[in-house]
């Protein structure tokens, strides 16, 4: 519908269009593999304290080569290009994205995160979700691929 120029009430937003928009804003932040690995990897820390954006990066490392919580030194060098790539694209791309949005604390001059409430509320989504994700192709079971779809809560 075109917006009539002597309706006031045609230039406003329809109902619900705040809603579908942080709807997307979250899956746009959760579209992104590394954003839920540093998400989990704060969640499961003790306390509030920063963390240095260097230990959530390794979390990450082990994320994508399929390990949990073994010591990223038991993996030899053979990840220390990827490590690289990864602590560089969330230092300059995911890590920033999740402050902007209020999911993480993010001090550049310390190069530490923490997450903040928001954040915690979507990395509890992806623990009780078990990040899995039903497929429309599929017959309605959890596919169990790694993705996620999360309730809007930014």
């Amino acid at each position: 519908m075109l917006p009539v120029i002597s309706d006031p009430e045609s230039l406003s937003t329809p109902a619900g269009a705040d809603d579908a928009a942080t709807t997307d804003a979250v899956f746009d932040l959760l579209s992104d593999w590394r954003r839920r690995a540093v998400l989990r990897s704060l969640d499961g820390r003790k306390g509030t304290d920063p963390v240095p954006l260097s230990d959530v990066a390794d979390h990450v490392v082990l994320a994508a080569d399929g390990q949990d919580t073994s010591a990223l030194a038991a993996t030899g060098d053979a990840l220390l290009g990827t490590r690289k790539r990864i602590h560089i694209s969330l230092r300059h791309t995911h890590v920033p994205k999740l402050a902007d949005a209020g999911a993480l604390e993010f001090d550049p001059e310390t190069n530490t995160v923490a997450l903040c409430e928001t954040g915690e509320k979507l990395a509890a989504q992806l623990r009780d979700e078990g990040d899995k994700r039903v497929d429309a192709d599929d017959d309605g079971e959890p596919d169990g691929d790694g993705d996620f779809v999360p309730e809007a809560t930014v």
